[in-house]
């Protein structure tokens, strides 16, 4: 198994076609097509599933696709090692964080690398909770911006900052009363997102240890129709202050602060993640950045 061949299956895989690897790898098809069939030989399984449309990845491949991507940042991360023994901050790092803050972090967090590290790359990626943090776990992500569950074994953390948290309502209902507590929640009906999101699992968390049974009346799979359901006057939601700051997402809702409560935000690394030098000046670019983003008066 060779390099070459790992990059041309990663090629396919993401175009979806020979055809269109062929053509992003400035190569001949059939060359293309040889050098899959070799690699497939010395696997001795298939690693495509041939489609009239293009192709699709067998279980094999699917296996593979994982353990390439780990490959290519190892690779990459040597490549980093011998730049940073010149002492300069070179390289790729992956970052990820949800969509709300990412729409608020990525650009600023980009700025900064391209004035202070102009030769390091970075690669931003948007995820939910334990999706990040597995992707974190198995290499795929040098550092993240999450919550922190109660369970995550190999996984470091660093407090960043803490969000003010709100209770929403259709803007048709009753003005909200002040809101100082989980204990001033009980009754609402709830609209939460799914557990594999960070609001869905610390909501019922947070609601467990302030000893308050919380009405959760709906689960959803997207933010989006978490407040679509509260718009329709259905239920209450329980939002961080980044998911009402996007555009749009204040329009036909009540906001309320809950006053006594914070969503604590991390970032988090692998602790078999060496600590060279583009990642710790990346990982000292993102607190900065943050920490200026969400002050405490945010």
């Amino acid at each position: 198994m060779e390099s070459r061949q790992l990059r041309y299956f990663s090629e396919i895989a993401e175009a979806g076609s020979f055809t269109a690897a062929a053509a992003r790898l400035h190569i001949a098809q059939p060359a293309l097509s040889r050098q899959i069939a070799a690699l497939e030989r010395d696997l001795g399984v298939a690693l495509f599933i041939r489609q009239p449309s293009g192709v699709a990845l067998t279980a094999a491949g699917e296996i593979l696709q994982r353990h390439a991507e780990a490959i290519r940042l190892q690779a990459a991360r040597a490549r980093q090692e011998i730049a940073d023994a010149g002492g300069d901050a070179s390289g790729w790092i992956s970052f990820g964080t949800n969509p709300s803050l990412g729409k608020l972090l990525f650009g600023a967090v980009a700025e900064a690398i391209t004035d202070r590290y102009p030769r390091m790359r970075v690669s931003f990626m948007e995820g939910v909770g334990a999706q990040l943090l597995n992707r974190v776990h198995d290499g795929t992500l040098d550092l993240a911006i999450t919550s922190r569950p109660a369970h995550a074994p190999g996984i470091e953390f660093r407090n960043l900052f803490s969000e003010p948290v709100f209770v929403i309502a259709a803007e048709d209902k009753p003005a909200l009363p002040r809101l100082s507590s989980w204990e001033d929640m009980g009754g609402l009906p709830l609209v939460v997102t799914n557990q594999q999101t960070s609001i869905a699992s610390w909501v019922e968390e947070q609601s467990g240890l302030a000893r308050t049974d919380l009405d959760l009346r709906f689960r959803v799979e997207s933010a989006q129709a978490a407040l679509d359901i509260v718009r329709r006057g259905l239920a209450y939601g329980v939002v961080p202050q980044s998911a009402l700051d996007e555009p749009g997402a204040r329009g036909g809702l009540q906001a309320k602060p809950l006053e006594s409560v914070k969503l604590e935000r991390y970032l988090a690394w692998s602790r078999e993640r060496d600590a060279d030098n583009a990642f710790v000046a990346f990982g000292e670019i993102v607190t900065s950045v943050a920490r200026t983003v969400f002050t405490p008066d945010a």
